[in-house]
């Protein structure tokens, strides 16, 4: 019975280790699994912290947004009154441009009628006062022209300062 004895204790002793082991083997598994969640957590919370800072950061940028747009909207509308004024004064150009073409032919009268003297004079009456109306009319256009240059040019300078003031404003985000 004693050999009994110690055979049923030497069972009972290496299933206790036998459980130990496994215990143990499984608490290591444990221990990583619980080790690789504390970090996926503290990755969770490093991320919740850089969303709440941006977050923070969200009424100063729809501020700089809230106060930018009118300015947007002011090199918009200039943009519009350039974009009027260049279509005006390419209509201008056009029709200078068709008026010195009507000037070529009378040009050319002048110069061949040039090689006879007394003929030139009478047959370039006409084509002198021909270029005379013409450039009349061009010096008029002319005039039209400077004065839409100049409004181009008040509207350049009152889009290029919007745009340095719309650069001054805060940049959000990278």
């Amino acid at each position: 019975m004693f050999r009994l004895s110690w055979a049923v204790a030497l069972a009972f002793t290496i299933a206790a280790l036998t459980g130990i082991l496994i215990l143990t083997r499984d608490l290591h598994a444990t221990r990583d699994v619980f080790a690789r969640g504390v970090g996926e957590g503290q990755k969770i919370e490093l991320t919740t912290d850089k969303a709440l800072e941006g977050a923070a950061q969200l009424p100063a940028a729809v501020d700089s947004v809230t106060q930018g747009l009118p300015a947007v909207v002011g090199v918009s509308q200039s943009m519009v009154r350039a974009d009027n004024s260049l279509a005006a004064m390419a209509t201008n150009l056009n029709t200078l441009a068709a008026a010195l073409g009507s000037a070529d032919g009378p040009l050319g009268v002048v110069v061949a009628s040039s090689t006879s003297t007394s003929n030139a004079a009478t047959s370039a009456v006409p084509s002198v006062e021909h270029i005379a109306a013409t450039l009349t009319a061009t010096d008029a256009k002319a005039k039209q022209l400077s004065a839409l240059l100049d409004q181009t040019q008040v509207l350049g300078s009152t889009i290029d300062s919007k745009l340095r003031v719309a650069l001054l404003l805060p940049k959000v985000g990278k």
